[in-house]
């Protein structure tokens, strides 16, 4: 496996930490990992893309990245301001875009607000948010001031080693392969044992979602060509999500594919056949 370089970039007060592979002087593709992830979930398939210089950021409140200050939250746009501003302090006039889940909805976003700089967009099993039924939006809002409010007694989980969080991460469907992937970047060692480095406030309840409308209308506005590669195993498989995958297919110019695995195939067995299809894309269009 390449051995990546370590990124630091600061905006607006807020430090984003990442790794990158390939030439300096390859066209960037800016990467951005999913849920409680970090940047080494592309280190399998980053040095795969051969000729492009892979930029993966640990977002904010994850990794080895920044928290945001109390009084902020975590929604899927809250990075956008910032990551606009790393792609200026990079120099990058045009860029491709590629995310993973949660990740993938922050990239959509961050396409629309780059525009024409946005030369590709890349989805990773993963889109916009499902949308809440309104009659839920109430009950949504409610959930995030509860959370917000019960911040102040969380106490962070201490594992007594790596393998204890390995084995904790698998109770939540993840695979052993990704969990210690993902592990350096996602504990530090204390006094006490090993602690998770992201913001618990990344565990709560969001305020507000989009609702199926507007994510119509970001899908429909999409300017770049976009390619989003849904896993066999992935999200379409679960309850629910198959309206919410099929939903990319509203993007003007978009190229729908499966890839064999599970929701986080690019970081396991189908890491080889994700890189050789947005290689393929990249280079066709």
């Amino acid at each position: 496996m390449s051995e990546p370089r370590s990124v630091s970039v600061t905006a607006d007060g807020l430090r984003y930490t990442g790794l990158e592979w390939g030439p300096q002087d390859g066209e960037p593709i800016m990467a951005l990992h999913g849920w409680l992830d970090n940047a080494l979930s592309f280190s399998v398939v980053a040095p795969k893309l051969a000729g492009y210089r892979v930029i993966a950021l640990d977002l904010s409140g994850q990794g080895f990245s920044d928290h945001r200050s109390p009084d902020a939250t975590y929604h899927i746009w809250d990075d956008i301001p910032q990551l606009l501003s790393v792609a200026d302090q990079l120099g990058f006039e045009k860029m491709a875009v590629a995310g993973h889940s949660r990740g993938a909805a922050i990239a959509v976003l961050l396409a629309s607000a780059l525009r024409e700089r946005c030369s590709h967009l890349v989805l990773l099993d993963g889109m916009l948010p499902h949308p809440l039924k309104e009659e839920n939006v109430p009950s949504q809002f409610e959930q995030a001031q509860i959370d917000h409010r019960e911040l102040s007694a969380y106490r962070g989980r201490i594992f007594k080693d790596i393998e204890e969080y390995v084995a904790a991460r698998r109770r939540l469907g993840f695979s052993e392969q990704s969990a210690r992937l993902i592990a350096p970047r996602a504990l530090v060692e204390t006094s006490d044992g090993f602690r998770l480095t992201h913001d618990p406030r990344l565990n709560h309840a969001s305020a507000i979602k989009l609702t199926p409308a507007m994510c119509s209308a970001f899908y429909s506005a999409l300017s770049a060509p976009t390619l989003a590669l849904i896993a066999e195993n992935g999200l379409r498989a679960r309850a629910g999500l198959a309206d919410a995958v099929e939903s990319v297919s509203e993007i003007p110019d978009c190229v729908v594919e499966s890839v064999p695995g599970g929701h986080h195939t690019h970081m396991e067995e189908g890491a080889e056949r994700v890189a050789e299809r947005i290689t393929r894309f990249l280079r066709s269009r």
